[in-house]
C-alpha cells in the first residue's frame, strides 16, 4: 500500500481547517497514516460536501483603495463580492458589444477584428479601478459635513 503523497495530505489538512468537515468526514483521520486512495476518496468527499469557495481554493482577491478623510486620517473601502460581480456583468456585455461591432466592421477579416477588438476594449482592471474610485467617492459625500443656513438651525 502506497502511502498518500505531500499533496494530498496537504490538502487534507486544508479541508481539516473547515469544523464541519472536521467533525463529519475527516473525524478520527490520522493524515500520516493514509494510502493513496484513501487519501483520494476522503478529499473527492471533501470537495463533495464542501459548500464555501474560499476552503477549497485557499485564496481570495480583494479589491480596496484607500483614501484620505479629514485631519489627515485614513479610510479603506472594499467592492464586496455583488459589487465586483456587478462590474464583471458590465465589462462582459461591453466586450460583447465591441466584439459584435468588430465582427460587423470586419466580416471577412478575422485577424483584423481581433486586433481592434483588442485596442477598444477596455481592461477589467479599469473598470475596476472606476468602480473603487465611485464608492470612494460615495463616501466622502457621505461623510461630508453639510452647511446650515442660519433659517434652518432655528427651525
Amino acid at each position: 500500500m502506497d502511502s498518500a503523497t505531500e499533496k494530498q495530505v496537504l490538502a487534507l489538512k486544508k479541508f481539516a481547517r473547515n469544523p464541519e468537515l472536521n467533525k463529519s468526514v475527516l473525524k478520527g483521520v490520522e493524515f500520516e497514516t493514509l494510502g493513496k486512495k484513501e487519501a483520494s476518496e476522503l478529499i473527492t468527499r471533501c470537495y463533495d460536501q464542501n459548500t464555501t469557495k474560499e476552503i477549497i481554493t485557499g485564496y481570495r482577491i480583494t479589491y480596496s483603495q484607500n483614501y484620505k478623510v479629514a485631519e489627515g486620517k485614513y479610510r479603506t473601502v472594499i467592492l464586496t463580492d455583488e459589487e465586483l460581480d456587478a462590474v464583471r456583468e458590465a465589462h462582459r456585455q461591453h466586450c460583447q458589444q465591441i466584439l459584435s461591432e468588430c465582427k460587423g466592421d470586419y466580416p471577412t477579416e478575422p485577424g483584423n477584428q481581433q486586433c481592434v477588438f483588442h485596442k477598444r476594449c477596455d481592461k477589467i482592471y479599469t473598470w475596476i479601478q472606476l468602480a473603487l474610485d465611485e464608492k470612494v467617492r460615495k463616501e466622502r459625500l457621505a461623510q461630508k459635513a453639510r452647511f446650515y443656513s442660519a433659517n434652518e438651525l432655528s427651525e
